[in-house]
């Protein structure tokens, strides 16, 4: 799923050494990666959005429910849904034709 829709296979993180806790290096353009890292005990992901090496885009989400690979007529995008104490919510995170992020919010 991963390598057909993006190019990349997951990994463990680098950082933590955790075999817990996965990271995903996705290539957007030659100064900009999006870098997926998410814990699959506790249940969280992150999507850090770098271009030429400076963070643009953190964010950090909780008790995620569902992250997968959706498919758009532009490409491939990572979708994540999540739950948590008085919130749900849905982040879909498109790398082509050009790097967006739209992040669903809501109070319950």
């Amino acid at each position: 799923m991963w390598l057909s829709a993006f190019g990349a296979v997951p990994q463990t993180e680098e950082a933590s050494g955790d075999d817990f806790v996965r990271e995903l290096r996705i290539p957007v353009s030659v100064t900009e990666e999006l870098h997926l890292t998410w814990d699959v005990n506790h249940r969280s992901v992150r999507f850090r959005y770098a271009r030429a090496t400076k963070a643009v885009t953190d964010l950090y989400r909780e008790g995620a429910t569902l992250l997968t690979v959706g498919d758009q007529e532009s490409g491939a995008m990572v979708v994540l849904k999540y739950r948590a104490d008085g919130c749900r919510g849905r982040t879909c995170v498109r790398t082509q034709p050009a790097f967006a992020l739209k992040d669903t919010f809501l109070w319950s």
